[in-house]
């Protein structure tokens, strides 16, 4: 997308709106330490996304304590780093908090794919439990989503377009979510029209391929008398009908002969096993 990924365009709609409730703040925070380097342990929030970081370092003014994001450079690329004090308010059971900490794994590390392409939300974790945790909180979301493995590290996966949707809706995203519907439909409306387009071309292929057979059946026959002679009356009529109008259809040759499309359909094929004995 112009101006950066999709996934780039979800965070920056997501970051800048702080939840009003203190116990939905913590739940944000939470979400996004679940998705740090495994070995920074459960209280730091580590992220490649600077917006993410200054959300947590926002968080924790909001809550009166002290936080602030350093910046370190690994061998791949820039993380930034936030660590959590204890203290803060408790997360709730509650929906809210489910959907605030989704989306605070989504924006420090998830990613989803742009609307014209298949639909794949992830979410990286540090381990197992934190997997659980965010399935667990999509599924009482009613989105389903599964764990997937890779290179030894838990990722949460969302895969069919429905459920992309109600997942981008579930974090807040609702822009997001219309730019995601809108291109769900023009890529189901693009693949309707190539399969339609991609059918009448095989049918079209198949009626030229069996026009050119009878049209040579027919003039094999004609250039020998003794069998033209012996074909038997309709045949005949079909043969000069094909003859004299090469490029026609069968709806055509029948509306000249004055008979069925498919008795059309019949004579001709008789006249190509004819032509074929």
């Amino acid at each position: 997308m112009r101006g950066g990924s999709f996934t780039d365009t979800v965070v920056a709609e997501l970051a800048p709106h702080l939840p009003l409730l203190p116990h939905c703040r913590a739940a944000l925070l939470n979400g996004m330490t679940l998705t740090g380097d495994p070995a920074a342990g459960p209280d730091v929030v580590e992220t490649p996304r600077a917006v993410a970081a200054r959300c947590a370092v926002a968080i924790l003014h909001a809550d009166g304590r002290v936080g602030h994001a350093s910046r370190v450079r690994t061998a791949r690329r820039v993380h930034y780093r936030v660590d959590v004090p204890d203290g803060g308010p408790a997360v709730t059971p509650g929906n809210c908090c489910r959907r605030s900490r989704l989306r605070g794994a989504f924006m420090a590390l998830g990613s989803v794919n742009r609307p014209d392409r298949p639909p794949h939300l992830e979410i990286p974790t540090r381990d197992a439990a934190a997997a659980a945790q965010l399935i667990a909180d999509l599924v009482a979301l009613e989105v389903p989503a599964v764990v997937r493995m890779r290179r030894a590290r838990p990722v949460v996966t969302v895969r069919s377009a429905a459920a992309v949707g109600a997942a981008l809706s579930s974090m807040g995203a609702q822009g997001g979510r219309l730019a995601f519907e809108e291109g769900r439909v023009v890529r189901d409306v693009r693949a309707a029209v190539n399969r339609t387009l991609n059918a009448e071309t095989a049918n079209l292929r198949r009626t030229v391929y069996a026009a050119v057979r009878q049209l040579e059946a027919a003039d094999r026959l004609a250039a020998d008398t003794r069998r033209w002679d012996a074909l038997p009356p309709a045949l005949r009529a079909a043969g000069a009908l094909r003859r004299a109008h090469p490029d026609a259809a069968l709806e055509s040759l029948a509306v000249h002969a004055g008979i069925s499309r498919s008795a059309m359909a019949g004579r001709l094929r008789r006249l190509v096993e004819a032509a074929d004995a």
